[in-house]
């Protein structure tokens, strides 16, 4: 008998721009070359997601359940919010309609998956990729079964927690055909660009990130030629253009951004590209000039910080210099470039934002965008947090599932603000985390996709800066907001 199984996707967040399930798809194709009978459920634009989890059900008859979590809050520390009750009523109307087997799993669950499960009182969670463990997970056929399969968290009836197992990270990627799985019109709708991940993993070790535990610690690499056969098949099956590399660094490791590129040009792919995040590190002329020869329009670089003391506690590999050198380089280049920057990490005071505020004066072009984060979300598994339990914000035993933030002691949010408004004199080319959230920002994003106007989108941050009318020598609302789970 073939078994049905119903993927869901329960990311509902629009902005800054809805993110197309390409890990799901990634599993539902790993599921269905198993030979599993597969549906997969797009909770991101229905209106009433129950109701849809409900004639799913109703309709399909899963005998199993799979549940993609893509992110637990919105890293938001002036604006806090989290998405796991909205998961949870997914979950409850699931077990009011369904016997079938739950699997939850997704970037979000890998982070911290007992914690997880324990809210959303669930059974079963896959830390790191399912393309695997999902298909091993379903064709199991009892309790004991279940509890050996690779990367499978369990929550034992008891309340006694299984340990967390090491996540298995394979080389053998699946082809993830992501417009068999998910409807990609309707994301090119709201923006005109598809994801494309050619790597998975991280082999760097700043304090704050997370991607060990969902990715892995070393560095994946898809065969070039997949990966431009990908791109490819969208722009003949979805008439796309647009396609950004979702890569966690696209320069790292040293070789891979020119196998890469060398292979779309080769095959003569003329589509126009953006890169999510680059590194300063090493970055090299002859790099940017291929990237211009590619197609690479813009490209996110992340920082983080301007300071050497503050980039040295963030646990970077990389100086000051390096990043007013990669500055310089890309400055040069028809790249647009939206830098990304973490106010008040470790260490962070006056002078050492007076650095980044010098650098947003000195080095920000006028094709460029910066986009500023107050404080940063600590997760379990990081420096941060042993960071956070030293200094005493956070206690050993809080488990992190309600968001909680790191901010340098030496340093207040209004302070800061203060420096920003004082000192850096392009602050309309200057996005906040907590103003992507405004309906002004999702108002001329749509009106941006329906006239057709060239991305990226974040290249008008001043305009949307007017239509928020925002005075920006007198920022409000710096407290944080409440961060419960009712």
């Amino acid at each position: 008998m073939v078994l049905r199984i119903l993927i869901i996707s329960t990311s509902r967040e629009l902005a800054p721009q809805p993110a197309v399930p390409i890990g799901a798809a990634w599993v539902a194709e790993a599921l269905h070359l198993a030979g599993f009978r597969v549906m997969f459920l797009d909770l991101c634009f229905q209106r009433d997601p129950v109701r849809a989890v409900e004639e799913a059900i109703l309709s399909f008859r899963p005998e199993g359940i799979a549940l993609s979590v893509r992110n637990l809050d919105n890293c938001d520390f002036l604006s806090p919010k989290t998405f796991l009750p909205e998961v949870k009523t997914i979950v409850e109307t699931i077990k009011a309609r369904s016997d079938a087997r739950i699997l939850v799993g997704g970037a979000g669950v890998s982070i911290m998956p007992l914690q997880v499960l324990e809210y959303l009182e669930l059974d079963h969670a896959v830390v790191g990729e399912g393309e695997r463990a999902a298909p091993l997970f379903f064709q199991s056929r009892g309790a004991r079964e279940v509890s050996l399969v690779p990367g499978v968290v369990c929550r034992e009836p008891s309340g006694i927690e299984s340990p967390i197992p090491a996540a298995p990270f394979s080389t053998d990627f699946v082809t993830p055909r992501m417009n068999k799985w998910v409807d990609s019109r309707r994301y090119l709708r709201l923006e005109p660009v598809l994801p494309v991940q050619g790597k998975r993993g991280c082999a760097n070790r700043c304090l704050y990130c997370t991607y060990k535990s969902i990715e892995g610690g070393i560095w994946r690499i898809r065969e070039a030629g997949s990966v431009a056969d990908e791109i490819a098949a969208l722009m003949r099956d979805t008439g796309a253009r647009e396609f950004e590399f979702v890569d966690s660094i696209f320069n790292q490791p040293e070789g891979y951004l020119e196998i890469l590129l060398e292979e779309i040009l080769r095959r003569g792919l003329k589509g126009k590209f953006s890169i999510s995040s680059l590194s300063p590190k090493g970055l090299t002329v002859q790099q940017v000039q291929l990237m211009e020869r590619a197609g690479v329009k813009s490209a996110v670089v992340t920082p983080e910080a301007a300071s050497d003391v503050t980039l040295a506690a963030l646990r970077k590999d990389f100086s000051e210099r390096d990043v007013i050198h990669a500055a310089e380089i890309l400055g040069r280049s028809s790249i647009r470039v939206l830098w990304c920057f973490l106010l008040g990490g470790p260490k962070e005071d006056e002078a050492t934002l007076a650095k980044t505020a010098g650098f947003l004066n000195t080095q920000l072009k006028r094709k460029d965008s910066a986009y500023l984060t107050t404080g940063i979300r600590i997760y379990p598994g990081t420096g941060l947090r042993e960071m956070a339990i030293e200094e005493g914000m956070i206690t050993a035993d809080y488990n992190l599932l309600m968001p909680a933030f790191y901010f340098s002691q030496r340093l207040t949010p209004q302070k800061g603000m203060e420096i920003l408004n004082g000192t850096v004199r392009h602050l309309s080319r200057c996005i906040l985390a907590s103003d992507t959230h405004k309906t002004s920002n999702e108002t001329l994003r749509l009106l941006g996709t329906k006239i057709g106007l060239p991305t990226p989108f974040w290249r008008y941050a001043g305009y949307a800066n007017l239509f928020n009318r925002r005075n920006r020598s007198v920022r409000q609302n710096l407290a944080p907001g409440p961060t419960a789970l009712e």
